[in-house]
């Protein structure tokens, strides 16, 4: 009877087999995502020499699928509304925010931007298209919910629309005095901004 080479080492390299393909299958499903990591001076420094880039809602799957169905008046009606809302947030920057330049980009063009593919997708408070250089340091935003404590508000992303994490100032809340109040784009903008303002301010002095 011939003996295989492999035999005795059979157990320990399918457990090594095992273990990497497990690894691998991991590190695919929970790829790192963890966003740069800041003491919150470095984050301030960092954002005043950036371009904020705010992704503004589009609603495409859903004003496609109405449209696929003939619900024409149905998909414009959505289409409007989400006109509006972008509207209001392209507003509520250009009035308040100072600390960086701002730009805003559509969501459906949100996996193009986490590439560092701008071109054609970036563009002003007038809806003229802006270029960026590719070494240009890049935060970005949008009205939703932090990651993990699920906070309603203004919430800031690295440049991979990931958020960042506590104890960096990367959110504004919606609602305040225990939830009783709850404030418009506009004035979440100009809290942040002025938050901001303050840090800098404080660490200049410092």
């Amino acid at each position: 009877m011939k003996t295989s080479f492999f035999k005795p080492y059979r157990c320990p390299l399918l457990l090594v087999v095992l273990f990497w393909s497990t690894f691998t299958l991991k590190a695919q499903v929970e790829p790192n995502h963890s966003p740069e990591k800041y003491d919150r001076k470095a984050f301030i420094t960092d954002f005043q020499q950036a371009v904020l880039l705010v992704r503004l809602q589009d609603r495409q799957l859903s004003i496609e699928k109405l449209e696929a169905k003939g619900l024409h008046e149905e998909a414009e009606q959505i289409r409007a509304a989400q006109r509006r809302e972008n509207r209001e947030t392209i507003l509520s920057f250009g009035k308040t925010f100072d600390f960086c330049p701002v730009y805003f980009f559509y969501a459906k063009d949100s996996e193009a931007i986490r590439r560092g593919d701008y071109l054609n997708k970036v563009f002003d408070a007038n809806f003229n298209l802006v270029t960026l250089s590719p070494d240009q340091k890049v935060f970005t935003a949008e009205f939703s919910e932090t990651d993990a404590l699920g906070i309603d508000g203004l919430i800031i992303m690295d440049h991979q629309l990931l958020s960042y994490k506590e104890p960096l100032p990367y959110f504004e809340r919606r609602y305040v005095f225990f939830g009783l109040v709850e404030r418009s784009k506009a004035q979440m903008v100009e809290a942040y901004n002025d938050k901001l303002h303050d840090y800098a301010e404080g660490y200049r002095r410092s």
